[in-house]
């Protein structure tokens, strides 16, 4: 297991969702800013906003086999991505990231 699976991932809370059959919009009270998520994307964001404690990738990845009926590996790739997007985004922040932003 990497150090990345290790992390857990947490929705911002200052980001309000409205959900719609082809994804999701995200938007950002502090910032003022909406982004829009796809439908894997969506998923993902569910995923993680259901898991006030956290998450691992792995754990995410894990609930989208149950959803989507591609390869692992291609899941994998998919959620390292859109986490990456919604980092730099501060709208979803890990493990790491939390101890950082506090001190």
């Amino acid at each position: 297991m990497t150090a990345r699976n290790t992390l857990k991932w947490t929705a911002s809370l200052d980001v309000r969702t409205t959900y719609s059959k082809d994804g999701a919009v995200l938007f950002d009270v502090k910032k003022g800013v909406s982004y829009s998520l796809n439908l894997v994307a969506a998923k993902i964001w569910t995923i993680i906003e259901s898991s006030p404690s956290g998450i691992t990738s792995d754990g995410i990845v894990d609930a989208l086999e149950i959803h989507f009926q591609i390869s692992r590996r291609q899941l994998e790739e998919d959620t390292s991505n859109w986490l990456d997007k919604l980092q730099r985004l501060n709208l979803v922040v890990n493990s790491t990231t939390r101890i950082t932003n506090s001190s």
